[in-house]
């Protein structure tokens, strides 16, 4: 059974660094803002071990850490933050856009999307057992962590 129907200033869908960020801004102008995510905060960017080429952290800082103080900078500004509940359904035709959830049904003036992307999965034998520790998916990111090791650079680009 869903709770009431909840109002806010803004409605933000995806908790990973791009929602979170947003909002930061949003809450701190004094908007009423809510972050909907459907699993935990952070999306991809917690599941990096370090980031070393992250503005502000010269000796790098983990995954999980940066979304901690992302989360903390977020809720000390008065965002509601709801993780592990996904928007399933959208009506944004008109002025009020409308996000429900199993949990409740937000209306807002404004929606920001901040959903991220998927990565394209090799579907290869220790994949998932190894990512993070050998197994990367971005060359700017990671690429530095290989330097000078012997490396196999595995992937396909989808001709349209």
């Amino acid at each position: 059974m869903k709770e009431q129907e909840r109002t806010y200033d803004l409605i933000i869908i995806g908790g990973g660094p791009a929602g979170l960020t947003a909002g930061i801004h949003t809450s701190r102008l004094g908007l009423k803002t809510v972050v909907l995510e459907a699993g935990t905060l952070g999306g991809r960017a917690s599941e990096a071990s370090i980031y070393e080429n992250f503005p502000g952290f010269p000796q790098g800082i983990m995954g999980r850490e940066l979304i901690k103080r992302m989360e903390k900078q977020v809720s000390k500004f008065g965002a509601d933050i709801r993780a592990f509940e996904e928007a399933i359904d959208l009506d944004i035709k008109g002025d009020l856009k409308t996000v429900s959830t199993s949990k409740a049904i937000y209306r807002s003036f404004v929606l920001i999307i901040a959903t991220g992307t998927q990565r394209r999965k090799l579907e290869v034998v220790g994949e998932d057992e190894f990512l993070g520790r050998g197994v990367s998916y971005c060359k700017a990111c990671d690429g530095p962590f290989f330097r000078g090791l012997r490396v196999a650079v595995v992937g396909s680009r989808k001709r349209r």
